[in-house]
């Protein structure tokens, strides 16, 4: 952290992608007014799904290691009730994938959980389309820019009440927060999200496309060239938008 105050400090500017990243990066290097900027999504990329019916399709996209807490994801999955039918997909890779697929062929769960590796952006979409629900266990994340794609594709979010998520995920309006590392708490909230009348999906559905319109990434464009300029900047606020 020493090597790090150092090295910031030289900067003009400081920026991480959200306030409690901010907070975090303040506290452990001591250096002052660290701006918090979110990464920005085009939102228009992605066609959002409003649809209320299809099957329960759980999607998880990101590095396949350890502080994804995947582990957590897969022994809720497995709790789910039988009825749901549900199903899992991951997409991505990292040093945990081979491990994760011989705990998934240990648990019997072969035939409903897919890994589809990397993929390109349309597959990407297709599966964001295709999902009824997208789960984030992570307990690392400074922004999370597969969760916002999730939102931008009107996706109710399941992830941990950790790090950044809570910044992306309000807990009842677009979806739900879990205590960390709890696979009771999260085997709930997607039994909650999965359950759900047609009514109460297109509810958490419309308030993703609504809280991802914070992130807007014109915006982060705006306030990057502003700090160049050498401009004071007022942080944008991602809970503020246009509605």
């Amino acid at each position: 952290w020493k090597a790090a105050a150092k090295t910031f400090g030289r900067a003009e500017a400081v920026t991480t992608p959200t306030r409690r990243a901010a907070d975090f990066l303040e506290e452990y290097t001591h250096l002052t007014d660290v701006h918090a900027i979110s990464c920005g999504i085009n939102a228009d990329h992605y066609t959002p799904n409003l649809k209320a019916d299809g099957p329960n399709h759980i999607l998880f996209v990101g590095r396949i290691t350890g502080e994804k807490k995947l582990d957590v994801l897969l022994k809720a999955f497995q709790k789910l009730p039988p009825e749901l039918n549900a199903t899992l997909e991951f997409i991505g890779g990292g040093d945990l994938l081979n491990p994760l697929k011989q705990q998934v062929k240990n648990l019997g769960l072969d035939e409903r959980v897919q890994f589809r590796g990397y993929v390109t952006d349309e597959q990407l979409k297709e599966s964001l389309n295709s999902a009824k629900v997208f789960a984030m266990p992570s307990i690392a994340e400074l922004q999370s820019i597969a969760t916002m794609e999730a939102m931008a594709t009107a996706l109710p979010v399941v992830g941990a009440n950790a790090m950044a998520l809570p910044h992306l995920i309000h807990d009842g309006e677009n979806g739900y927060l879990f205590e960390p590392n709890d696979v009771d708490d999260l085997t709930e909230k997607l039994t909650r999200v999965l359950t759900a009348d047609k009514k109460e999906l297109m509810r958490l559905k419309k308030n993703s496309l609504k809280f991802i319109k914070g992130h807007d990434i014109n915006r982060t464009l705006d306030t990057f060239e502003a700090l160049y300029r050498g401009e004071e900047v007022v942080d944008p606020d991602p809970e503020l938008t246009d509605d």
